[in-house]
């Protein structure tokens, strides 16, 4: 009697390969969140810190700000913090260029991370002459120096700053977000707003047409000043 043939072996379990996409949009969904986090994170802490923390006043701005325009006020936050951004620049530029210089050593030239490390010297240098921050200056130097130096010897401790190195990214993150809670520079100029016999010092958060909507300089007070009563505006250095 033949012995009946084994029977052709049947589909296996579904391989892993098909969950490359899935696991693709789920990095996608888990980078966007962050970056949706982070950009309310940073929004709300402005809104605080501008305010002097007072949840009434930043209440009141959070109704009239434009979100959509959160460029304006990240740059703006940034270019107000001044000496803070300096500072933070001394910690976070050395971190940008040791990075690039690994590379360097490596054989692993990057030209985007060149222009990078350029454009951040460039803006950090200006900080540095504009607010005479040497210090930050000094400080920034011996943090790369002693980046370099520990990067050519083997150890934990290159380990550890190579792990700080790999993180600049999150690292930036934090000193933005740092910046916006401490700093309480307003993103728009301060002005000198004459309504007949009385001046108003403070910020214009929104010019309505037939209103402005000021952030009081000294009080850090909401007032709602009507368009028809200003007789001048003028810039405060």
């Amino acid at each position: 009697m033949s012995e009946r043939p084994d029977p052709a072996p049947g589909p296996g379990p579904v391989d892993g390969g098909a969950s490359g996409p899935a696991s693709g949009a789920g990095a996608a969904w888990s980078t966007g969140a962050t970056a949706a986090g982070a950009a309310f994170l940073f929004i709300l802490l402005r809104l605080m810190a501008v305010a002097h923390y007072d949840w009434d006043t930043a209440s009141g701005l959070a109704d009239v700000v434009d979100f959509s325009d959160a460029v304006t006020i990240a740059v703006g936050t940034f270019l107000g913090a001044g000496r803070v951004a300096a500072w933070l620049m001394a910690a976070i530029v050395p971190l940008t260029a040791a990075g690039h210089l690994r590379h360097l050593r490596e054989g692993r030239p990057s030209p985007a991370s060149l222009l990078v490390v350029l454009a951040l010297v460039a803006v950090f240098a200006a900080a540095v002459v504009s607010f005479s921050a040497w210090g930050a200056l000094a400080s920034g130097l011996v943090w790369f120096a002693v980046l370099a130096a520990v990067d050519l010897r083997p150890g934990p401790v290159r380990d550890l700053l190579r792990r700080l190195v790999a993180r600049v990214g999150l690292l930036t993150l934090a000193a933005v977000l740092t910046a916006s809670a401490i700093s309480d520079e307003v993103w728009v100029s301060r002005e000198r707003i004459a309504l007949g016999d009385r001046v108003v010092e403070g910020y214009v958060i929104k010019n309505g047409g037939q209103f402005l909507t000021v952030l009081t300089a000294e009080e850090r007070e909401k007032r709602i000043l009507l368009s028809r009563e200003v007789t001048s505006r003028t810039g405060v250095g």
